[in-house]
């Protein structure tokens, strides 16, 4: 019997093919150890990372020609800007280098425009070319600044300016605790060097701290830096507004403003002189979670907006609304949503080609009903025809909104709004933004969200300069995914897990069919 089992046909096929699939798996494991070895002891191996060519854009060249045209000199030269590279050039354009994306850039950048130039110095054996350029002066305070050099430092200098960067600078970081970068932002943050750098009538925004604002990072500060504006904070109720400022900006505040009949010093006040001159703005980041401030709702109600509230007719307290959007939200509680861009007359502050602009816990805004009146084209104007509100986002109808814990309202609200104030001879603007995560760095340095180019837009449009806009980083990995909503995302894998199993479904049923008629 064991006999006849052993010569069977199949038997020995099978057994044939057993063995020689387990031979060939053995080889195949031996030959990978020691090939691993070798490659290993002798370094037989080479890097297969591409070395990514970040490639100079068009629209970068755009911007820096308007930027330098705008500055030209009285004797019809361009104003002239020098690179400086800390360490030698050769050094510089090695790859592994801090600076070697930076290099290409400001190669590319020099090879185009003939007033910029680049130069190279080997500042640990010959310093003193540099040395001045340690010594900053801030002409706020008065002080003298010691900024230490290194050979990875960057200086941008133009007739009479000069300002230093780390090689970190031009680079995007998951948090402040990361040492590896994971997207390049050169050629947004060089180009903003240079329009600084021969920018003779720098502006300056204030951010203001005297109503304990909270900032969860400081990746607005960068945007603000990018759009020309040097960062100064100010608390309005004591400091003068520096002469040169153009934006106000009261990021995520907890206490409100002080108004009339409290103080001999009325903050409103302040802020209704600074407005009526042309060119200045002033901007209110608030969100879900923010305290109710009447004197700063009653002061952004005079510009045609509020935020909205649902009493309790049992406490009688009032609840802010929170804002949820489960079908087109980025997380699984709807609290992450898109905001789509509203009113036909918008394309003058923000690009309606911005799809994805998100606000992460956003409270409801809406136009108020005391002055304001609808046009065709999507505004509201006051009476008497001063302002005119521009509801730049929306969210979808789909949305639910909540207070205190209950549903109470639904429907599309306002996510971002911008009023504009026709003064004597120009405008002034006031924006309300109803999302603090919507200027934060989750969103603010993507290179998938449009939230960063929305606010470089504004700053562009309203101060009337020209701003690096449309210069995204640049991811060293695709992160396209991250712009798939949490909907889709259930359609998806619902999709791919049903599909191949239906399928495969099917052709057993069909396989069956034909062999029982067989």
């Amino acid at each position: 019997m064991k006999k006849r089992f052993i010569r069977n046909k199949k038997v020995r096929y099978a057994t044939v093919a057993a063995t020689l699939t387990v031979m060939v798996i053995l080889v195949a494991v031996l030959a990978n150890a020691v090939l691993s070895a070798v490659v290993e002891r002798y370094e037989l191996y080479t890097s297969l990372t591409p070395t990514l060519a970040f490639d100079v854009t068009e629209d970068c060249y755009t911007v820096l020609e308007g930027a330098f045209e705008a500055h030209r000199r009285a004797d019809g030269k361009l104003p002239e800007v020098e690179i400086l590279f800390c360490d030698l050039e050769d050094a510089v354009k090695a790859e592994g280098n801090e600076n070697y994306y930076l290099y290409h850039t400001a190669r590319a950048l020099a090879d185009r425009f003939e007033n910029i130039k680049l130069k190279f110095y080997d500042i640990y054996i010959n310093p003193s070319p540099v040395k001045d350029y340690t010594v900053s002066h801030n002409p706020l305070t008065g002080e003298e600044i010691i900024t230490p050099l290194n050979s990875t430092s960057v200086i941008v200098v133009s007739e009479g300016y000069h300002r230093v960067y780390r090689w970190t600078d031009f680079y995007v970081f998951a948090d402040d605790t990361s040492s590896q970068p994971w997207a390049y932002s050169g050629e947004r943050k060089l180009s903003s060097a240079l329009m600084h750098a021969v920018d003779n009538d720098a502006r300056i925004a204030c951010l203001l701290t005297n109503h304990g604002e909270v900032s969860y990072d400081y990746e607005l500060l960068t945007i603000l830096d990018d759009a020309g504006y040097t960062v100064v904070y100010i608390d309005l109720y004591k400091d003068p507004i520096p002469e040169t400022c153009d934006v106000i900006i009261s990021y995520n505040p907890n206490t409100d403003l002080v108004a009339d009949g409290v103080s001999d010093i009325s903050e409103t006040e302040i802020l209704d002189t600074f407005l009526a001159q042309d060119g200045h703005s002033f901007f209110l980041f608030l969100e879900n979670g923010t305290p109710n401030m009447p004197n700063f709702e009653s002061y952004i109600k005079e510009w045609g907006i509020e935020t909205e509230y649902a009493r309790n007719a049992t406490t009688g307290v009032s609840h802010r609304y929170t804002v949820q959007d489960t079908s087109g939200s980025l997380t699984s509680d709807g609290y992450t949503i898109y905001g789509h861009a509203a009113g036909s007359d918008n394309g003058r502050f923000v690009d309606p080609a911005n799809e994805y602009v998100v606000f992460g816990n956003s409270t409801a805004l809406a136009v108020t009903g005391e002055g304001y009146v609808a046009k065709q084209d999507g505004t509201y104007t006051n009476m008497n025809g001063t302002r005119t509100l521009y509801p730049l986002y929306r969210s979808s109808n789909k949305t639910t909104h909540w207070a205190n814990g209950e549903a109470v309202d639904g429907g599309s609200c306002i996510l971002m709004s911008l009023t504009e104030q026709k003064n004597a001879t120009g405008s002034s603007y006031v924006g309300v933004v109803s999302s603090v995560n919507f200027a934060t760095r989750t969103y603010l340095q993507s290179a998938v969200y449009d939230n960063g180019d929305v606010l470089l837009e504004l700053f562009e449009e309203i101060g009337g300069r020209t701003v690096p806009t449309g210069l995204t980083i640049k991811p060293f990995a695709s992160y396209d995914i991250s712009t798939i909503t949490t909907a889709q995302m259930l359609r998806w894998t619902v999709a791919l897990a049903l599909i191949p199993a239906v399928s495969i479904l099917t052709a057993a049923i069909i396989v069956l069919i034909k062999r029982r008629r067989a």
